[in-house]
């Protein structure tokens, strides 16, 4: 994946896998964003403890600002992905890091491909989750934040956050905290679990299309699933804290303002945590834990397919 060629599949393979995919995954992450929210029990729930129909409603609410941002965050993590790996094993041939195993090795590269994509998604994460839980309260003559003419919740939210823009950045501690290790070990898992069953990069180039793609979807189905399920926590406080973020600009619209309890203008990780388990019990850190791990294997497994058929096509 060296050349100018290599790298223009690359890119394209990425963003087309974006936009296959994000269109499908959107509604579970739309459930699972709801689930591990605070207002979950009192917005999403009935009186008596079932689910309420509200929680099945408006699952594209969102979906804009994930569009708009991971189709660049792709092609930025998988031209970084891709370019590291082929250097990486480049430099084992040549025997110049002939004592790292190639997990390590396939670990590292996503790590900091992660590094890259993080930091051009978490403002439209923090969009999308916040437009995710935004809730169109009864029309009323006077004015407000929502005062009848922008009923889109996306737009709502990003005139929220233009006010601060800086809260768009809440949550990238966590973000980061879960994304770099979930990664690495997802890519680790991946690329072990690909090269048992294809037979290693030499061997994989003598089968076919079908059987490369076939083989890539669902090991990255497989590896999604195993990592996500260890990150949930992290993940239930990052969510946490960028639908606080959402509170402490809103107006009477959007988010609670006790998102987390009562928000402050900087909230840690840990002080989340720790309010989520005092309040909700280590439970709370599992919200929505079954929704994120079959998101991770499907989301994840058709995502890697869709990018190896592309890459494949256009290579």
């Amino acid at each position: 994946m060296s050349s100018a060629i290599g790298m223009e599949a690359v890119v394209a393979a990425a963003a087309g896998a974006t936009l296959s995919v994000d269109f499908l995954i959107h509604p579970m992450d739309t459930l699972i964003t709801r689930m591990q929210s605070p207002m979950y029990t009192t917005q999403y729930k009935s009186v008596n403890g079932a689910v309420s129909r509200t929680l099945f409603l408006g699952l594209y609410q969102g979906f804009g600002p994930t569009i708009i941002t991971s189709i660049p965050s792709s092609a930025a993590f998988f031209t970084i992905y891709e370019g590291l790996k082929g250097y990486a094993l480049r430099a084992k041939e040549e025997g110049r890091l002939a004592g790292v195993p190639l997990p390590v090795l396939y670990g590292a590269s996503g790590a900091a491909a992660s590094l890259v994509s993080c930091a051009i998604t978490n403002p439209a994460e923090v969009l999308k989750q916040n437009a995710q839980v935004y809730r169109r309260e009864p029309s009323h003559s006077g004015g407000g934040v929502g005062s009848g003419k922008v009923t889109s919740p996306t737009m709502n939210t990003l005139r929220r956050f233009a006010k601060q823009p800086t809260k768009l950045w809440a949550g990238y501690t966590a973000l980061v905290a879960s994304d770099l290790p979930n990664t690495t070990l997802t890519f680790c898992l991946y690329e072990t679990l690909k090269e048992r069953f294809l037979g290693g990069e030499g061997k994989s180039r003598e089968r076919s299309a079908s059987q490369q793609v076939l083989a890539s979807g669902l090991c990255a189905a497989a590896a999604g699933s195993a990592s996500s399920s260890l990150f949930v926590p992290i993940d239930v406080v990052k969510t946490r804290m960028r639908l606080a973020a959402g509170g402490e600009v809103t107006g009477e619209n959007g988010p609670s303002k006790t998102s987390i309890g009562s928000p402050r203008a900087k909230i840690g990780p840990i002080a989340v945590a720790k309010g989520i388990v005092l309040k909700e019990g280590v439970r709370g850190l599992f919200r929505g834990a079954t929704v994120t791990v079959l998101a991770a294997g499907f989301g994840g497994g058709l995502y890697i397919g869709c990018y190896e058929a592309i890459k494949i096509h256009l290579s």
